[in-house]
């Protein structure tokens, strides 16, 4: 593969736009930051294929992005991140990090209480991988309550993230969540477009009020029916992997290597529609998104 002049970056992958939540997350903490960011949006979703073809996917990601001078590789996909996050970690001696084990970990530390309930949201196929039942459980976690949300990524990537088709998304797939919920993880990079009507299913599930933890500070977003002080979190995977990011550019002595600013965002199909669908993800203007061809 030919070596491009690029400046050294930190680059972030997912199967299509979900992973710029993550990516926008990292630029608020680190705006002059040199990222670069790869959806394979020609492949997606990644969550109703099998482990071996989303381990060759990221694999074939990994070496591209390596190429263009990563310092730092982030899988901003729960599913990549479930499936092959170890693997890729054995394979490459690039730094890799996925969302799953230092989310795990950030979730762990709100749970005073280990015997409450975490209910991790994600699609498909993190579900059915475990990963984050048994990272949960090595943090201390004794009880987990995982819920495939497949609805939740095509209506995203059709901006729709309010409206009667969410709710009624949101109450099918919580219906049975459990009275001692005290943590709801959003375990895939789209959910966090959904935070305010799945705050909304909960509090008429459970009645109880709802607060989003995020790179921003503490939100409430429902206030319960109950008069109870006993609210629930809801969390996305953005910050324990912000919190990654400055740790490593400051172990490795990276702060003036990696502040020129140079953002890059590739897709491997169809840039117009990529940019089109971004946008219901990050907030932070888009540099010309570019087609790329992975080598297979």
């Amino acid at each position: 593969m030919t070596k491009i002049n690029i400046l050294p970056n930190i680059a972030f992958f997912d199967s299509s736009q979900g992973g710029l939540t993550v990516w926008e997350n990292v630029l608020k903490r680190f705006p002059n930051l040199n990222t670069q960011y790869l959806g394979d949006n020609a492949r997606c979703p990644y969550g109703n294929k099998s482990q071996e073809t989303i381990t060759r996917y990221a694999s074939e990601a990994t070496l591209y992005l390596a190429s263009r001078n990563a310092l730092l590789l982030i899988i901003a996909c729960g599913t990549a991140s479930s499936v092959a996050a170890k693997e890729l970690q054995h394979l490459f001696k690039l730094p890799i990090i996925g969302i799953v084990e230092g989310f795990c970990k950030f979730v762990a530390s709100l749970l005073q209480d280990k015997t409450r309930t975490v209910a991790v949201l994600g699609t498909k196929f993190t579900v059915r991988s475990n990963r984050f039942n048994e990272e949960l459980g090595a943090n201390g976690v004794e009880k987990v309550w995982a819920r495939a949300c497949p609805l939740f990524v095509p209506l995203v990537e059709e901006g729709i993230s309010q409206g009667p088709m969410v709710d009624a998304a949101c109450d099918m797939y919580l219906w049975d969540i459990p009275e001692d919920t005290k943590v709801v993880m959003l375990a895939c990079t789209h959910y966090p477009r959904l935070t305010l009507p799945i705050a909304e299913s909960l509090e008429r599930r459970l009645g109880k009020t709802v607060i989003y933890k995020s790179i921003d500070g503490d939100w409430v977003l429902k206030l319960g029916s109950k008069e109870q002080n006993d609210p629930i979190y809801l969390v996305e995977s953005s910050l324990p992997i912000v919190n990654f990011v400055e740790q490593f550019i400051v172990s490795n002595q990276y702060e003036n290597i990696l502040n020129h600013g140079e953002k890059q965002v590739l897709c491997t199909d169809s840039p117009e529609q990529f940019e089109s669908i971004a946008r219901f993800f990050t907030s932070i203007p888009l540099p010309k998104v570019e087609a790329v061809e992975i080598q297979t």
